[in-house]
């Protein structure tokens, strides 16, 4: 089945983390894949058995990468895709999926082929039509107010 967390509100990371540790405690392999994201997120060294694919060290908001940085690491998203839909895990988890979309053209997204038999957890922000339809929960996270409005950086173990 297809999971979809999505939009402006704080969370999608986190419930995304909780089916991964439940699936844990029921003995499933977890496969956690994060897009536009570096390897600092505290979640990386919790004690539990998620296997976390390894983000470049460094990475810049989409809105800010340059066309260089962002066909740079395009090359970097196909191949964790790759993986990921290779991968033997139960639960593949896509985090921040819906925003690297992006960077693929519409028919590479819709020649992802997702297994009936394995559990797909995608986050982000923006709605995609081809992902949408073939959901089978989708969940819409909205921000009513929010610290980073008002200057307030992402905390370690809080945001990240």
């Amino acid at each position: 089945m297809i999971h979809i967390y999505y939009g402006d509100g704080k969370g999608k990371t986190s419930a995304a983390l909780g089916l991964s540790i439940r699936a844990c405690g029921a003995e499933k392999k977890v496969l956690f894949v994060s897009f536009l994201k570096d390897n600092s997120s505290s979640e990386r060294t919790a004690l539990c058995d998620i296997e976390f694919y390894e983000s470049p060290q460094s990475v810049p908001f989409l809105f800010n990468m340059t066309r260089q940085e962002k066909d740079e690491y395009s090359k970097w998203v196909r191949k964790a895709v790759e993986d990921a839909f290779s991968s033997s895990a139960d639960v593949i988890v896509l985090d921040e999926f819906l925003d690297a979309v992006s960077l693929f053209d519409k028919d590479e997204i819709e020649k992802l082929d997702f297994d009936s038999e394995k559990e797909y957890v995608i986050t982000g922000h923006i709605k995609n039509d081809f992902l949408f339809d073939k959901a089978d929960y989708i969940t819409n996270m909205k921000k009513e107010k929010y610290p980073f409005d008002e200057g307030i950086s992402a905390r370690l173990g809080i945001e990240f």
